[in-house]
């Protein structure tokens, strides 16, 4: 479907191809707050066409260009490869050292704070501190992974 013929019509369907509300979209393309109109505009049958064309435009995007575990471990598996037939050895060692990290072979671990820092605490004391440093960091109760 090509590009809408109103200029304000085509920034509202952008707008809500990237998932801005209707109230939003509206005014973001030009349009003066309303109630009722955002939503008439957004079901016209062409405005809807052009969103889902975008949407769906979008969503190949995103996809072309997601990280994956799996892309990232075939590039540094290239990259370790091309540094050893080059005779570059640290650019292999740092690009085997990402690749162990990626694939969960290595793990890497950082001490924070001084030598004896949580000695004053109880197993109490450190439990709370912990649940709440993982609170603030978006970790859900027994989580493993930050949500």
């Amino acid at each position: 479907m090509p590009v809408l013929d109103n200029p304000r019509h085509e920034r509202f369907a952008q707008h809500l191809a990237e998932a801005k509300t209707a109230a939003e979209a509206y005014v973001l393309a030009g349009f003066k707050p309303n109630r009722g109109n955002p939503s008439k505009l957004a079901h016209r049958p062409s405005v809807a066409a052009r969103v889902k064309e975008l949407t769906s435009h979008y969503a190949e995007l995103a996809a072309k260009t997601a990280i994956t575990s799996e892309g990232l471990v075939q590039m540094f598996d290239d990259i370790r490869k091309r540094a050893i037939e080059s005779g570059r050895l640290s650019a292999g060692v740092s690009a085997v050292k990402e690749f162990s990290i990626l694939t969960g072979k290595r793990t890497e671990r950082y001490e924070i704070g001084t030598p004896g820092e949580f000695d004053a605490y109880t197993d109490d004391e450190l439990e709370r501190l912990l649940a709440e440093r993982r609170a603030r960091l978006g970790f859900a109760p027994g989580s493993e992974t930050p949500q």
